[in-house]
């Protein structure tokens, strides 16, 4: 099971979405802006990038997010890449340069307050959909990027429920979306089932395809073994899904997104 950059206390690691059953309305909305009330930042207003030097090399690698933006330490532009493009499993990328993949950097981006402000009205699905149109204008602007995405058919998982049906609680339709995220946890509140399998996707090592046909907002706790520690008392992924909400994950194939780098440069530092 391949483990993410990580997951610190609030929402870590760039969230990816998961797929409907024919993940052709994820696809497109990769490239397209979502109808919302809200105008919706096109950018980072403020971005910092500089490779992350020998003298930091103590640092852990570290991704913090908020409505505001995020902070990166010691990451490699794939883990942009990722975020950008909504793809969780290493087949998904191809073309990038070697140092691409073994250079690491700090990056600072932020919206100015009132594109923070329009980012933190957004409901949770569209919030996942803004962060990778604005890491896509990052990647661009920064490190050149020119990429084009064509679909492979590769291991999945679907994401059903369990036959004793679901466990979970719908939350009103006028509160909003809030979550946190951890190394074996994830708590919401109005959490969608899309934006469960895209919490999941990463510790699952396979992007989750949702499946289950429950539709709305929930309330989600959920707690496991992280990477499946024998140490732990908590149950694996898949026992957790099935106990603690009702779910259940069913290895399958589907057509995915594949990134294919047509280009791309080292960053100049600001």
């Amino acid at each position: 099971m391949r483990v993410p950059l990580l997951c610190l206390s609030f929402l870590a690691l760039p969230m990816l979405p998961c797929t409907t059953a024919a993940q052709s309305a994820a696809s497109a909305d990769i490239s397209s802006r979502t109808a919302s009330t809200v105008a919706l930042p096109a950018a980072y207003d403020v971005i910092s990038v500089r490779p992350h030097g020998q003298e930091d090399q103590r640092v852990g690698s570290y991704w913090r997010t908020s409505p505001s933006g995020f902070t990166a330490a010691n990451v490699p532009v794939r883990s942009l890449i990722t975020s950008a493009y909504n793809v969780i499993m290493p087949e998904q990328i191809t073309g990038l340069p070697g140092w691409a993949q073994t250079e690491n950097f700090d990056i600072e981006a932020k919206f100015d307050p009132e594109n923070a402000e329009a980012v933190t009205r957004m409901r949770g699905d569209d919030r996942l959909k803004e962060n990778a149109l604005v890491m896509q204008a990052l990647l661009a602007d920064r490190f050149k990027v020119k990429a084009r995405v064509e679909q492979k058919e590769l291991p999945v998982y679907n994401l059903v429920v369990s036959k004793g049906g679901p466990k979970i609680k719908q939350a009103d339709a006028s509160q909003p979306t809030s979550y946190g995220t951890g190394l074996g946890t994830v708590h919401g509140k109005a959490m969608s089932i899309a934006f469960l399998c895209a919490s999941l996707s990463h510790s699952a090592g396979r992007l989750i395809i949702d499946k289950t046909g429950l539709t709305g907002n929930y309330e989600i706790n959920l707690t496991w073994a992280w990477n499946d520690d024998p140490n732990s008392t908590a149950p694996s992924l898949f026992s957790a899904l099935e106990e603690q909400l009702g779910l259940k994950l069913e290895s399958a194939k589907a057509p995915l997104d594949v990134v294919v780098i047509d280009h791309i440069e080292r960053p100049t530092e600001n």
